[in-house]
């Protein structure tokens, strides 16, 4: 990566492999909250990993987010902006990657994409909604 950023800026690409999950899709059920609950109170990291799940539940996340494990295996700086909608009009976001320490690049980046007619306003979309 240090190399990369010896000639790029920045490194580009989708934030997710999907479109943008619905509020909740992602949620795990009751009963895995238990189980999860129930594996933190008891220390079963162990034995879960042993039978599979654990790595079931990873492949099940790098699937929708294969994109950003580059920036969390380097320490790389990242940030997603969102730069597109989906057809129903979801915001998808896009991943700009920095060299380590460059942190005010990106967000220099950010600010100027908030300026551009790319950025997309959640507060204007249909599917945007604040719980308080």
């Amino acid at each position: 990566m240090e190399n990369f950023f010896e000639t790029y800026d920045f490194y580009m690409t989708p934030a997710t492999a999907f479109p943008p999950a619905k509020i909740g899709e992602l949620a795990p059920t009751k009963g895995q909250e238990f189980l999860i609950l129930l594996a933190a109170a008891f220390h079963l990291g162990k034995p879960l990993k042993k039978m599979g799940i654990v790595d079931r539940l990873f492949e099940k996340s790098f699937e929708r987010t294969p994109f950003t494990q580059l920036a969390n295996l380097t320490g790389q700086p990242a940030m997603s902006v969102p730069l597109h909608k989906t057809e129903d009009g979801l915001p998808c976001g896009v991943q700009f990657i920095a060299a380590r320490g460059k942190e005010g690049l990106l967000l220099r980046l950010a600010h100027l994409f908030e300026q551009s007619p790319l950025w997309i306003d959640l507060k204007e979309n249909p599917y945007y909604s604040r719980k308080v």
